[in-house]
């Protein structure tokens, strides 16, 4: 239901508040109960209050403060269903960064709405102060109500949580919160269970006596370790603060230096960590990311960069030598997005590592003028490429320009690449026998393979890859594509079988080809690692001779392989084809991003 009489006067000075119109709120006495919290949003921007539950938790006066508050999670923070993954993927960088064994579901959404709280909260206090004048804005009145009853909480992490409100708002100490942080929980000392001398051979207690000497020093290391705690209660009340106040107009930015301070407090074993705060959030999004989404929240590289330490977390950009990890693994992200499809994943990521690689030189003919019309405008998010963003667009839409709110990009249909005249095809072919590594635990071939790729791609060129094995064991399509999504999960097969290259298919694909010229170009690429030498023949003598026909049908062919022993060098010098080696397999995506060059010429 809409609200009515007071709630719905309060629904309107809230908009009011913001500058913003949305459509009307939707009341829903008791769901709170369900949902856990009395106020939710969602995506598309949907506004939803409990005002039972609201009024039970002492709000009911301050209605405009709980609309604000909600409306503020889509003006600011997260504003877009994009920025929400983004910062969900951040908080889990700073969980792995933190040592995490796991990431779970509820530490991200806990994390992410803790910290999008704070923002809106505090930029709907200073909304309500330039609105109102002196006095307390409504926005803290609310909150004194709401959390009257959990200012003795137990938890460390929920003490400094309210008391950054009070360093934000300029409230006495002790207004949110007990005075003091508590104390975090002790682990129980362990129980030593020794053999009484009487039971130890007269030979055996000398050792027995250097033993048990060895063994409690070790254990006042151990205790000594455990009373060590890298959570600073008081600090870091200081530091989230600043955080705040730092990015308030780039939430995704300071997402990570804000998981980087309350990871610890989530992982502590000492402490039941959030235990305490368990229960419904301001979110309610629960839907997969899609391939699109995976590939814009992976590309943007406020992703990729240095995890600051906790020290270090309140500095707008990280400092040098502070850094304890990058970009999340491919095994890390396919976990945190365990609900969307696992190939968009695998393909979103290998995509966003190849970007520091690619290298778009390949030859392009001209583009002719297309009758394909360009397809609908899409938000453009902080972090995106600034060459996408439309101006005249976004100007013309009128009102002011908010990054990530209301500026536009142009989409075009089909997605990147667009299609434009190229005679450029790549035959790619990558070993996937067990000697090789596993794509979904981060594969430098397959990174090398999509370098390429990409890199022919984004010059306007065509990509058919196959992945192969041991006999029978082949993978990918028959067609070229100009899917980068498509060509990625072709790369991303894998047999783990042996590998014995699929002469037979080669020979019927090029079997009747031509010379290739100037206006089109075929490039024959493999990647391997030992055993290639079944590509001339070695194992199936009668196909000895496809290898070399086919090279007359190409302009380049190139294999990029590990070969310590250059077993490969002799047939593939006769067979005219040049040979790329690597001493390590990390080494290809490099050596790819130079072939791109070469090809390109």
């Amino acid at each position: 239901m809409s609200p009515i009489g007071g709630d719905l006067l309060a629904w309107e000075a809230a908009q009011r508040l913001w500058g913003v119109r949305l459509q009307e709120a939707r009341m829903a006495p008791g769901a709170g109960d369900e949902h856990g919290a009395p106020a939710w949003f969602t995506f598309p921007p949907v506004v939803t209050v409990d005002p039972v539950m609201v009024a039970q938790l002492g709000g009911a006066g301050e209605m405009e403060s709980v609309f604000a508050h909600e409306l503020g999670h889509h003006v600011l923070a997260p504003s877009t269903r994009l920025d929400a993954l983004k910062i969900r993927h951040q908080m889990a960088r700073a969980l792995q960064a933190a040592g995490a064994p796991t990431l779970r579901d509820e530490d991200l959404a806990l994390m992410s709405n803790l910290w999008t709280d704070l923002l809106v909260n505090a930029r709907v206090a200073v909304l309500q102060r330039r609105r109102d004048g002196v006095g307390e804005p409504g926005i803290v009145r609310l909150s004194r109500e709401l959390y009257r009853a959990s200012r003795s909480s137990p938890s460390p992490l929920w003490w400094v949580y309210l008391r950054t409100y009070e360093l934000l708002w300029n409230l006495p100490r002790g207004t949110l919160c007990d005075p003091e942080p508590p104390e975090p929980a002790r682990r129980p000392p362990k129980q030593k269970q020794e053999l009484p001398w009487t039971r130890i051979a007269a030979e055996h207690r000398a050792a027995e006596k250097a033993l048990r000497q060895a063994r409690r020093a070790a254990e006042r290391v151990s205790d000594e370790l455990a009373e060590a705690t890298v959570t600073r209660p008081a600090l870091d009340a200081d530091v989230l603060a600043l955080l705040v106040r730092t990015f308030a107009g780039d939430a995704v930015a300071g997402a990570l230096r804000f998981g980087v301070v309350v990871a610890p407090y989530l992982i502590d074993p000492r402490t039941d960590g959030a235990a305490s705060l368990r229960g419904g959030t301001c979110a309610a999004d629960d839907a997969a990311a899609t391939p699109s989404e995976l590939g814009r929240v992976l590309s943007d590289r406020r992703l990729s960069g240095a995890v600051p330490s906790s020290a270090g977390a309140a500095a707008a950009p990280a400092a040098k030598g502070s850094a304890t990890g990058q970009a999340l693994g491919i095994a890390q992200t396919l976990e945190l997005y365990a609900d969307a499809d696992p190939v968009a994943v695998i393909a979103a990521w290998y995509r966003a590592e190849a970007t520091r690689w690619v290298r778009p030189f390949t030859q392009r003919l001209p583009r002719a003028v297309s009758a394909d019309l360009p397809g609908p405008f899409e938000s453009w998010e902080t972090g995106d490429d600034l060459a996408d963003l439309d101006w005249p667009a976004t100007l013309q839409a009128g009102g002011a320009v908010v990054p990530g709110v209301t500026t536009l990009r142009r989409s075009y249909l089909p997605d990147d690449p667009p299609p434009v005249s190229s005679s450029i095809d790549l035959d790619l072919y990558i070993d996937s026998s067990g000697s090789m590594p596993q794509p979904q635990t981060g594969s430098p071939a397959v990174l090398a393979g999509t370098v390429l790729a990409l890199s022919v791609l984004r010059g306007g060129g065509r990509v058919r890859v196959t992945s192969f094995s041991g006999p029978g064991q082949v993978a990918g399509r028959e067609e070229y594509s100009r899917d980068p999504a498509r060509v990625i999960a072709d790369l991303a097969h894998f047999f783990a079988g042996g590998t014995t290259f699929p002469l037979d298919l080669l020979d019927k694909r090029y079997a009747g080809r031509g010379i290739p010229d100037a206006a089109h170009r075929r490039h024959l690429v493999v990647l391997s690692d030992d055993g290639l030498t079944s590509l001339f023949g070695d194992g199936d003598p009668a196909r000895a001779d496809v290898a070399p026909r086919v090279r007359e049908t190409l302009s380049t062919a190139t294999l990029v392989v590990l070969d310590r022993q250059h077993r490969v060098a002799e047939p593939a010098l006769r067979a005219g084809y040049e040979v790329m080696y690597i001493e390590r397999m990390d080494d290809a995506p490099a050596v790819c991003a130079r072939l791109a060059e070469v090809l390109g010429g």
